[in-house]
């Protein structure tokens, strides 16, 4: 065995008794350091992969400008309240062959969190397609799922941001 690990004194006989000890050796300084070292390092680059949008989202806030149309994950985000973007859609959705069928409110246990909205399909003959999808408040405006099956039809996104900057008057 290693001498530093494992340190065993000699025996001590006192009236036919035998003691003994056996002591783990103290914890190096460096190896602590490079421990706790470690364990900032992985915190660090947990928290900055997990808040890379962050960033461009504070900043949008703090200048005032409208954030970049941008998609994430499948997400769209808008910069227009969540009413806004199905106003939005119900302009749009008929050029591309869709009509906006229903729309309301989305609520949860703490209150309403967008606005809901159901597409149908308007061309003749064949079956006629639905899909039905949220438009999620968040404070720099709204996101919504893009999805053949439950949100946004990607035919629908571009349309739809031109018609959003033509709204509000961005280039």
């Amino acid at each position: 065995m290693d001498k530093n690990l494992l340190c065993s004194p000699p025996l001590q006989e006192e009236s036919h008794v035998t003691h003994g000890r056996i002591s783990c050796r103290s914890h190096n300084g460096s190896a602590v350091l490079l421990n706790f070292l470690f364990l900032c390092l992985t915190t660090w680059l947990s928290l900055s992969a997990g808040c890379s949008s962050v960033p461009s989202s504070v900043a949008a806030l703090v200048t005032g400008e409208a954030p970049p149309d941008e998609t994430y994950a499948g997400r769209q985000h808008l910069p227009v309240t969540p009413d806004e973007a199905v106003e939005c859609l119900s302009n749009v959705a008929p050029q591309q062959g869709w009509a906006v069928v229903s729309t309301g409110g989305e609520y949860d246990t703490q209150g309403q969190r967008g606005t809901f909205f159901r597409l149908a399909t308007t061309t003749p003959g064949g079956s006629k397609q639905t899909v039905s999808g949220v438009f999620y408040a968040e404070p720099s405006g709204c996101y919504v799922r893009i999805s053949e099956q439950n949100g946004l039809p990607e035919t629908l996104v571009e349309p739809l941001i031109t018609e959003i900057r033509k709204k509000k008057g961005y280039r």
